[in-house]
């Protein structure tokens, strides 16, 4: 490893000495497998204090397994509290109404699944709001803070509990779920009271004056129906009647109450085929009227929270921008206020203060307020990487071959020189239904600082077919798939060799699930353009791929345009990696969970065998055991990001090294 030193002088109070601070070493694999980020913000109703959720991924002294996720406290003076710490797993934070006490879930010794616990501000342990029968998915107060309404995954019948027990435990597919249902536990009884829907509950919001309940209900509890057939239904709690206010088409996204209870204002999609949940719309409550607000719009809305009669507050994302804007329902404009200059994520409001998750080039998500006209950073989650020298990172954009802008975020090489060329990796996002924000953008799967640290351009486009810039754009990949949206990347690299700074025998393309599916089709229709290519849990034939996938209803509606694969196998078939297996000269590193039900573990495996066996080109293939659409094990992030960058190193040094055999099986894991 390369280490650097870089100093930066400050003058701090006028008349003084500068302090000199000393950037000692470089950005590890490690570090950014065990980075630290902020997850979630909930201000007190008063905003004096904040509480947030942080990740906590494991370190090598602890056993392999997922991240903690472990709850804090700003308070009043900005000092930071633990209030949940160490080896735990924290979800659904609120405030209770009157500010007493913050509540959560978790699961605790002899607790039958994750329970609801307030712990209160003035001192004390965290004890249970109520006991329910089983794990409770998710939660909300009453205004009042005298009822709670919350989810549950429904009991097994008993029948097929009692033949498990025997040890049959068979599934069937589509058809062995429990539904979510609805229960609302009252304070002044201690007691709870299931709710009859016909369907499960994905989503739900009180109405301000305690009348009504907003929910999101869609037919059944697989993760197809919560995608595409969540609809906007009501529940009058007096009568226990539920009807629905909105068959919204497609995609549903957040939705809020007016302060007065009479609209809810909700983010959805604007036709089935739309890829995304980022149009605002209100629904009239006795009417069911339903309002399109931001009609050609081309940007997508996150978030809303209804402030006055007339303004809501949105995140917002205008391509690569992140803003928080305040919207007039009267003019229907977007008024923006300071910007972070950065990516926001979780926001909420409190007072006279915003609060939101805030995540930049130089790091991940940490607690920021916006006071007036000024944002102020509260916490720093990795105090070791102020001392860490990190590259260059910005917005870029070029012009594709059609005119057509495409936006990114670009890495510099750390010692970047003009005059010199160096190697390039595009790492591209999955989705499509995705885009970049000018982030932190170094993870396991996405390895921007550890690749630019090491000599490397690394371009993080959001091609045509990415969100953030309206339906249409978001849009551009319908029945062409792998067609303009891959020409963007191959534009992409002619404007930066044509800038002097690229090599154009020494590039790879790197990314996971649809970008997985470009870094495939990289490797072998494109196959002159790339040295190298890393590709996770790819799609590599498009028509099993959605044959053998848990979103087969997403694809049909939002990517092939409501046509199933028999109508268009051919189409398919000349869209897919598989077809162009034989012709394959770029080495090809292939990871995959064994456990994926989003891309089926056969996807990336027929990609290595054809290969393999019909080609001499390097290729090699990596299971992870147990581990889903992407790796939530510590050690099996550590390994993936480990033998990413070796690839890329082994593939993209100068001279042609597309037929040098690959590295050896073995990774030197360097700190475990």
């Amino acid at each position: 490893m390369r280490h650097v030193s870089h100093t930066l002088c400050l003058v701090l109070i006028a008349g003084l000495a500068p302090i000199c601070l000393t950037a000692q070493r470089d950005l590890t694999p490690l570090d950014a497998v065990t980075m630290k980020s902020v997850s979630g913000v909930y201000p007190s109703p008063d905003g004096t204090r904040v509480v947030f959720t942080r990740t906590e991924p494991r370190t090598p002294d602890d056993m392999p397994g997922g991240a903690y996720t472990t709850l804090h406290m700003l308070d009043a003076n900005g000092d930071e509290i633990p209030l949940a710490a160490g080896s735990r797993n924290i979800g659904g934070v609120a405030w209770m109404p009157d500010g007493s006490a913050i509540t959560f879930l978790e699961r605790r010794e002899g607790d039958n699944g994750r329970q609801l616990y307030a712990l209160p501000i003035g001192g004390g342990e965290a004890t249970h709001v109520f006991v329910a029968e089983r794990g409770i998915s998710q939660y909300r107060w009453r205004a009042d803070g005298r009822a709670v309404a919350f989810t549950v995954a429904d009991a097994t019948p008993e029948a097929r509990t009692a033949a498990r027990e025997l040890g049959f435990r068979q599934r069937v597919v589509d058809e062995d779920w429990n539904a979510i249902s609805l229960h609302i536990w009252t304070a002044d009884d201690d007691a709870t009271k299931r709710v009859e829907i016909e369907g499960s509950v994905f989503g739900l919001e009180w109405s301000p004056d305690g009348g009504k309940i907003a929910l999101a209900v869609a037919p059944r509890p697989l993760i197809d129906d919560s995608y595409m057939f969540k609809r906007v239904h009501l529940l009058d709690v007096a009568t226990g009647s539920v009807s629905k206010l909105v068959d919204n088409p497609g995609k549903l996204g957040q939705f809020t109450w007016s302060p007065d209870s009479r609209t809810l204002g909700y983010v959805g999609a604007s036709d089935p085929r739309d890829p995304s949940a980022g149009m605002l719309y209100t629904a009239d409550v006795a009417t069911g009227t339903v309002t399109s607000l931001t009609d050609g719009f081309e940007g997508m809305v996150h978030s809303i929270e209804w402030l006055e009669a007339t303004t809501l507050r949105l995140r917002i994302s205008r391509g690569v921008e992140s803003r928080i804007s305040e919207f007039d329902l009267n003019d229907r404009s977007f008024n923006d206020l300071p910007t972070t200059g950065m990516a926001v994520g979780s926001v909420h409001s409190a007072g006279e203060t915003i609060t939101a998750v805030v995540s930049g080039p130089t790091h991940p998500g940490e607690v920021y307020t916006l006071d007036g006209s000024s944002w102020t950073r509260r916490t720093n989650s990795n105090k070791w990487l102020d001392g860490v020298q990190l590259s260059r990172q910005e917005v870029y954009s070029i012009a594709a071959r059609d005119g057509l802008e495409i936006e990114g975020i670009l890495l510099y090489p750390l010692d970047f020189e003009e005059g010199q060329r160096y190697p390039l990796v595009i790492v591209v996002h999955g989705g499509p239904e995705s885009h970049y924000n000018n982030s932190w953008l170094t993870t396991y799967s996405s390895w921007g600082q550890l690749l630019s640290r090491n000599g490397y351009f690394v371009w993080y486009p959001n091609y045509r077919s990415s969100t953030g810039r309206g339906v249409a754009f978001s849009k551009a990949d319908h029945g062409d798939l792998m067609g303009g949206e891959f020409e963007d990347h191959l534009d992409a690299i002619d404007h930066f060799v044509a800038q002097g700074w690229v090599d154009r025998d020494r590039v790879g393309l790197g990314g996971g699930s649809y970008g997985g599916y470009a870094a495939a089709w990289a490797a072998t229709k494109q196959t002159d353009h790339f040295a190298a290519a890393v590709s996770s849990v790819p799609i590599t034939h498009v028509a099993t791929k959605w044959l053998t996938t848990d979103i087969y209803w997403e694809y049909f509606f939002v990517h092939y345009e409501e046509q199933w694969p028999h109508n268009q196998w051919d189409y398919l078939e000349e869209r897919s990696p598989l077809t162009y297996a034989p012709q394959c000269r770029t080495p090809l590193l292939l990871l995959g969970g064994t456990s994926d039900p989003r891309v089926h573990p056969s996807q990336p495996h027929m990609l290595y065998r054809a290969v393999k066996t019909g080609t001499d080109t390097p290729v090699r293939y990596i299971q992870y055991p147990g581990e889903g659409h992407g790796n939530r094990t510590n050690v099996y992030r550590y390994d993936f990001v480990l033998r990413a960058l070796r690839w890329f190193d082994h593939y993209l040094k100068p001279g042609d090294h597309r037929g040098d055999p690959p590295p050896p099986v073995d990774v030197e894991y360097e700190g475990w």
